[in-house]
C-alpha cells in the first residue's frame, strides 16, 4: 500500500509547488480554441515547469531528469491538477513512451530523446492502433522489413494523438511473419519528417482534430531506432500501456474532484424559477453519486500505484484503475450536464465559457471508455490476469 500521509520533505515540496502555481496562475486563462495556438501555449507551459524542476522529477539525472523518488512526481502532478493547470504538451512522451525509453532504450537513445521530451522541444506520438487492430492489437499488419542497416516500414495507424505536432512516433510493426502474432512484433522510433510519412487529422465530435491517421509508405528507419531487441514489441507495448493506465489515475482523480467542486459552485449560482439548481434533492443525490465514483477511484489508484512508488512495475491491476477512471469521468460529465441542463441553452454572455467547458468535457468523456484500451478489454485483462478466471 502507498503511504497516504505526506512526509516532512513531501509537505515542503507541496508548499513549494503551491507557491509556484500561485505565482504562475496557470488555470486563470481559457486555453486558445485553435489547436495550433493551444499547442504553443502547452509547450511553453511544460518548458516553464521543466525549468522549475517539476517535469521528470523521478527520471534519471544523467538524462535530464530530477533523480528524485517517484512519489515526488506524483505529488507534483496532483498539485498541478488541483490548480487547474493545463496538461503538458508532451503528454504522450512523458506518460507513455518516455518510460519505455528509460526501461528498454540504449544509453545513446536515452541521451538523444529524453531531454527533448522533458523540455517539450520534441513532441512524441504513439503508433499502436490500426483500423483493424485496436482492441486486438496483436493482429496489427504494419510491416517492417530488414534491409541491411535499416528497416523499411509500411502500414497504417489510427488514433494517433497530437500526430500533426509530433517529431517522433513509437511505432509497433511486424518484423517476423513466421512467429506467433504476439512475438513477431518490434517497436521502432520513426522520424515523422521522413519521406513516406503522411498524416491526416481527424476532427472529433468536440470540433478538434486531436487525433490523426498515420500512413507509412516505405519509410526508412535506421536500425539504431529499434527500441529493445527485435521481437520485443509486445513486451514493450504492455509495459507502455500498463504505465499509461496505472500512473495517470492519481492526478486524474484530483482533476475530476476539482471539476465536481466547480460543478457544485456553478449549480449553486444558477437558478430556475427562483430556485438554486443545487437545492434540488435529485441534483444533490446525482452529485453525491459522482463524488463516490471519484473517491473510489482515488483510493484504488493509491493502492495500485503503491508498487510503482516502491520502484516496481505497474502490473495488470492498472486495468481496474483504467476502468474506474473512465466510469468516474463519464458519470461526472453526464451528471453535470443533466444538473445544469435547464441553464445551458440561451445562456447569458458571461456563462458561455462555462457552458462550453461542460459541453466539451461531456463530449470528450465519451471517449474515455475507448482510449488507452476499451472497457471490454480491461475487464478481460482483470478476469484473466488478476482474477485468473477459467477461459470458459
Amino acid at each position: 500500500f502507498m503511504q497516504l500521509s505526506a512526509t516532512e520533505s513531501e509537505r515542503r515540496l507541496q508548499d513549494e509547488i503551491r507557491g509556484f502555481l500561485a505565482a504562475e496562475r496557470p488555470g486563470a486563462a481559457h486555453p486558445p480554441r485553435s489547436l495550433e495556438e493551444r499547442m504553443e501555449v502547452l509547450r511553453a507551459w511544460q518548458a516553464r515547469c521543466y525549468e522549475a524542476g517539476y517535469v521528470g522529477r523521478a527520471w534519471p539525472l544523467e538524462f535530464g531528469g530530477g533523480g528524485g523518488p517517484a512519489a515526488e512526481q506524483i505529488i507534483i502532478d496532483q498539485e498541478l491538477a488541483a490548480a487547474g493547470a493545463p496538461e503538458f504538451a508532451n503528454v504522450v512522451g512523458l506518460d507513455v513512451l518516455g518510460p519505455s525509453l528509460l526501461r528498454f532504450g540504449t544509453d545513446e537513445q536515452r541521451r538523444r530523446y529524453i531531454p527533448a521530451i522533458l523540455a517539450a522541444d520534441e513532441i512524441w506520438c504513439q503508433g499502436f492502433s490500426e483500423p483493424d487492430a485496436g482492441s486486438d492489437l496483436a493482429s496489427l499488419r504494419t510491416r517492417a522489413e530488414e534491409r541491411g542497416d535499416h528497416f523499411v516500414v509500411s502500414g497504417q495507424k489510427t488514433w494517433v494523438s497530437w500526430g500533426q505536432f509530433a517529431r517522433w512516433c513509437g511505432v509497433l510493426a511486424r518484423t517476423d511473419d513466421a512467429a506467433v502474432k504476439h512475438r513477431g512484433i518490434s517497436m521502432l522510433i520513426v522520424d515523422m519528417r521522413a519521406p513516406g510519412v503522411e498524416l491526416r487529422p481527424m476532427t472529433q465530435i468536440t470540433g478538434h482534430a486531436e487525433f490523426c491517421e498515420l500512413f507509412l509508405d516505405d519509410v526508412v528507419v535506421p536500425k539504431e531506432n529499434l527500441l529493445g531487441e527485435l521481437g520485443d514489441g509486445w513486451k514493450i507495448a504492455m509495459h507502455t500501456l500498463g504505465h499509461e493506465r496505472g500512473t495517470a489515475a492519481l492526478p486524474r482523480q484530483v482533476k475530476l474532484r476539482t471539476w465536481l467542486d466547480r460543478a457544485v459552485r456553478t449549480a449553486a449560482e444558477r437558478t430556475v424559477d427562483g430556485e438554486r439548481l443545487i437545492d434540488d434533492p435529485e441534483a444533490q443525490l446525482a452529485m453525491a453519486r459522482a463524488l463516490v465514483g471519484v473517491e473510489v477511484l482515488r483510493h484504488h489508484a493509491y493502492r495500485t500505484v503503491g508498487e510503482f512508488v516502491r520502484g516496481g512495475a505497474v502490473g495488470p491491476d492498472s486495468s481496474s484503475v483504467k476502468l474506474l477512471m473512465a466510469e468516474a469521468e463519464q458519470r461526472l460529465a453526464a451528471t453535470v450536464l443533466d444538473v445544469l441542463g435547464p441553464t445551458l441553452e440561451h445562456a447569458e454572455p458571461e456563462a458561455v465559457d462555462e457552458n462550453d467547458f461542460w459541453h466539451e468535457t461531456y463530449l470528450y468523456s465519451r471517449a474515455a471508455g475507448v482510449y488507452g484500451g476499451t472497457q471490454q478489454i480491461q475487464r478481460s485483462i482483470i478476469a484473466d490476469r488478476v482474477l485468473a478466471l477459467p477461459q470458459e
